[in-house]
Order: structure tokens, then C-alpha cells, then sequence
């Protein structure tokens, strides 16, 4: 499943929620109907009664939620659709789940440099955690100058890593 969203908290007494969005499509949650949360293993499926955007947030109100008691007990409930239903992205753009687990080379295609274990998104831009084979990290920042290619068929990524990135 992908995470679209998080709910953050209740907004209001009336059983809405925030939901600070993980998607470039925000629009996407006033086309659903339902919504399927998750926590942990939990999961669990509501139906939207309205939606719209506030700000940086989306607010969201399901039938099934009536006070604000209950929207607290959402909070840090993930929204998630499965990875089929996800939005096309335009060329040269991927989705964390397409990336991790990847093997980084250096851009000549023959240094193993590790795997990318995690994508941290950060202030300035994302950056690719790196597992080496001997455990130790590397922090790659997710540049088109640093990364220079992506094969989700071959699942590669090639670099070309800054002075001093891999020391």
C-alpha cells in the first residue's frame, strides 16, 4: 500500500480531521469515496462524507465519525491506496517504494556503492540513505547533478558521487 497522507488530528467538534498530504495531488482525495487508514496492521475503511482543502491540509469528514473524540483516536493514521491505483508519474519521476532496494553504483557502472535502504524527505530536498556492504551509510542527495540514472528494470541506480560523499 501506498502512504498518500496522514492524519495529524481533529479539526473542529464535529468529527473532521487534518490530513497533512504525502502526495504532488492533493486534488485526488475530493475524487474518493472511501478511504482505507492504517496503523501499524491495523486497517481499516471509511466513507467520506466530505472533503476539502485548508491551507497546507486536507480536511476530511466520514460518516462513520461523529465528535471529536473520535477524530483523536485517528490521529497518526496513515491514508494509503494500493500501489495500482497510485497516479502516473511524468518521466524521470518515482515513488519511494520504486526505489528502495536499488543498487547504487558510481556512474561508471563499476563500483557497488550499497543499497538504497531508505528516502528521507528533508527541508532542501530528498536524500537516499545508502547501506554499504559492510553496514556503514551514505547520504545521497537526490539531485539530478548527483543521480544520473534510474533502471527500475535492471533495479540500478547510478551516481555520480561529490568530492568527498563517499569517504
Amino acid at each position: 500500500m501506498l502512504k498518500i497522507g496522514e492524519i495529524v488530528g481533529p479539526h473542529g467538534v464535529r468529527g473532521e480531521v487534518k490530513l497533512i498530504p504525502y502526495t504532488d495531488f492533493p486534488k485526488r482525495f475530493c475524487q474518493l469515496a472511501t478511504v482505507t487508514i492504517r496503523k501499524g496492521t491495523q486497517m481499516r475503511e471509511l466513507n467520506l462524507a466530505r472533503v476539502r482543502e485548508h491551507k497546507n491540509f486536507i480536511l476530511m469528514e466520514f460518516k462513520e465519525i461523529s465528535d471529536r473524540n473520535q477524530a483523536e483516536e485517528l490521529r497518526n493514521w496513515e491514508v494509503v491506496v494500493p500501489y495500482q491505483s497510485a497516479v502516473p508519474l511524468p518521466q524521470g519521476h518515482f515513488y519511494d517504494h520504486q526505489l528502495e532496494g536499488l543498487e547504487v553504483f558510481d556512474i561508471n557502472g563499476n563500483l557497488f556503492l550499497g543499497t538504497l535502504a531508505e528516502v528521507m524527505h528533508l527541508p532542501a530536498n530528498a536524500v537516499y540513505r545508502v547501506e554499504k556492504p559492510d553496514g556503514a551509510n551514505i547520504l545521497i542527495p537526490a539531485l539530478k547533478s548527483v543521480v544520473k540514472a534510474v533502471d527500475l528494470e535492471k533495479r540500478r541506480m547510478y551516481v555520480a558521487p561529490m568530492d568527498g560523499l563517499l569517504e
